[in-house]
């Protein structure tokens, strides 16, 4: 059986300008953005990649209608010269690095990950996890 994530929902105060974020700094592609500025649909989404996306709810659609209630952080995974990227992206648009760290670990192991804020101060991290050396064949581990 395959498991996998299919979407996260985050209270935003402003979903034009989480949108605009969540496709300049890392590229993520905006869903029905027309549809929600036209008031057909009740919220916006950005697309992470084909199985996953970010569904950016508007206040009249958060539990706790005075604040957003968020999980602490998020985690996308990168290759290392999109790590770069996203680095040089974040330095033109403006967005601090909260915290570089080296050794990480996460899902696939130990990474290198950046931390970051969305306009609503959700944490973002961007994580590379390096390919383990390849062994020679034949050789024991």
């Amino acid at each position: 059986m395959k498991i996998a994530l299919d979407h996260v929902v985050l209270e935003v105060r402003d979903v034009t300008a989480s949108v605009n974020f969540y496709h300049t700094v890392l590229g993520f592609e905006p869903v029905r953005l027309r549809e929600y500025l036209a008031g057909e649909a009740p919220f916006a989404s950005v697309r992470v990649n084909n199985e996953t996306i970010i569904d950016l709810f508007p206040k009249k659609m958060w539990r706790i209608r005075s604040r957003p209630a968020n999980p602490n952080h998020l985690c996308f995974t990168v290759e290392q010269k999109p790590l770069q990227a996203l680095k040089r992206r974040m330095k033109r648009q403006g967005v601090p690095i909260v915290r570089n760290l080296s050794k990480s670990f996460g899902a696939q192991g130990i990474g290198r990950s950046v931390y970051f804020h969305d306009p609503d101060q959700v944490m973002l991290e961007a994580r590379y996890y390096p390919k383990a050396p390849r062994r020679a064949p034949g050789r024991p581990h």
